[in-house]
């Protein structure tokens, strides 16, 4: 899946649920349930993300089903769309910067 291929309204504001019902927010983590595909880099080339894979959500979608656009920390900076029920909440952006 590809960002550009969600045709819904994007959002930072609110909060989604993760496949365990949890209220997630964006710059929460998110382990990846399934394998996923990254979104294209310049060169049109996908990077696999692995199952269990754990990325910071940026924006999530606000249409009927939710998906959203992670950043994961792999080899290089990469970013990827997927559902939020193929997620679980990993980290709270709280307990990765606490005040």
């Amino acid at each position: 899946m590809r960002l550009a291929d969600v045709q819904q309204e994007w959002s930072q504001d609110g909060t989604f649920a993760d496949a365990d019902g949890t209220l997630v927010r964006c710059y929460d983590d998110v382990a990846v349930l399934e394998h996923a595909r990254s979104e294209p880099d310049g060169n049109g080339h996908h990077c696999e993300i692995a199952a269990g894979s754990t990325g910071t959500v940026l924006f999530y979608s606000t249409g009927d089903q939710c998906w959203l656009e992670l950043e994961y920390e792999l080899p290089g900076r990469i970013f990827g769309v997927v559902e939020a029920s193929k997620t679980r909440l990993a980290l709270r952006n709280e307990e990765k910067y606490p005040r």
